[in-house]
């Protein structure tokens, strides 16, 4: 909670000191961006803002219902929180990026409720149905097509009927609105590629390059040394974690190769970083082990407060 109110605290602020750059869109093919859907204001910063919080929610509930860190530690999603206030500018607005982690965990929490079970057309319809009708207006949906697809077979559910499900999942959205004359073939729109770095001067650009770097750094190292304890699981839990450590390399992968784009990941990666920094805390408690986690408190911190001075 108090992460959370530190991190609420300081968005607020950098938006009252007019800290808070606009995020260019023009990213879907054919429905209208999330980044234009609301213009910088109050209302898209308290909309991003419980959007962010609804996140960090949602991460403690997967681990209450899927146990998948095996502690009852909410250390995760304070996290989440502060890693989000590091980069005021993508805690301070709604866009895609906030929208596109809300609904990957979303549908993650449907992905693992049909671990193992003999019939889960349903869920798999959903997931699909919405990634597709969020690449509609951010294409970056289409990238974890393929890591839910992994996931199914993480979850022992990839079979012919599955695989059908989700290939009606992908149709049903696109022939609907053709069916409603809202869509054409004919007009389809290639995203146009916009680079985030365009819309921020040098200096806040390398502030943004450095918090990026730490958190890919972070993601990457805390879940290799997870990858050691996660082997000795069950095989449930296994497939759990197991899921979040493949979408973390993917999203890693997006972030660096779909440079003109990052903006989008930026969310789900610091939810990943923050998951994957809240296991190895819930699993190695050393005696001594909140000096580090204030130490990464502190670092994002001084991120935060290099994003006020710039």
């Amino acid at each position: 909670m108090l992460m959370m109110a530190i991190a609420i605290v300081a968005t607020i602020v950098s938006y009252c000191t007019g800290n808070i750059a606009d995020i260019p869109g023009d990213t879907g093919t054919w429905l209208p961006s999330a980044d234009d859907w609301l213009p910088v204001g109050g209302a898209s910063l308290v909309i991003n803002l419980v959007l962010n919080v609804f996140i960090a929610v949602m991460l403690i509930l997967l681990n209450k219902r899927f146990n998948i860190l095996r502690s009852a530690s909410d250390l995760f999603a304070g996290l989440f929180l502060i890693l989000q206030m590091a980069l005021p500018s993508f805690m301070g607005q709604f866009y895609g990026g906030t929208l596109l982690c809300f609904v990957v965990l979303f549908l993650s929490f449907k992905l693992y409720m049909a671990f193992n079970r003999p019939y889960p057309l349903q869920p798999i319809f959903l997931i699909f149905f919405l990634l597709t009708m969020g690449a509609m207006s951010q294409y970056a949906y289409l990238f974890y097509i393929p890591l839910f697809l992994i996931g199914c077979a993480q979850m022992r559910i990839l079979n012919l009927k599955t695989l059908l499900a989700a290939g009606i999942g992908i149709i049903t959205p696109i022939w609907i609105l053709w069916g409603f004359d809202l869509i054409s073939f004919k007009n389809i729109e290639l995203p146009h590629i916009v680079n985030v770095f365009s819309a921020i001067d040098s200096h806040e650009m390398l502030q943004l390059l450095v918090t990026i770097g730490i958190t890919v750094m972070a993601t990457f190292v805390f879940g290799v040394l997870n990858l050691v304890r996660v082997f000795n699981y069950n095989s449930k839990t296994r497939a759990y974690n197991g899921f979040i450590s493949i979408m973390s390399f993917i999203t890693i992968i997006l972030v660096l190769a779909d440079y003109t784009n990052s903006a989008t990941y930026i969310p789900l990666l610091n939810c990943c970083a923050a998951f994957q920094m809240g296991h190895y805390f819930a699993i190695n408690n050393y005696q001594r082990s909140y000096i580090a986690i204030l130490g990464i408190i502190a670092v994002y911190i001084a991120l935060y407060w290099w994003s006020v001075m710039v």
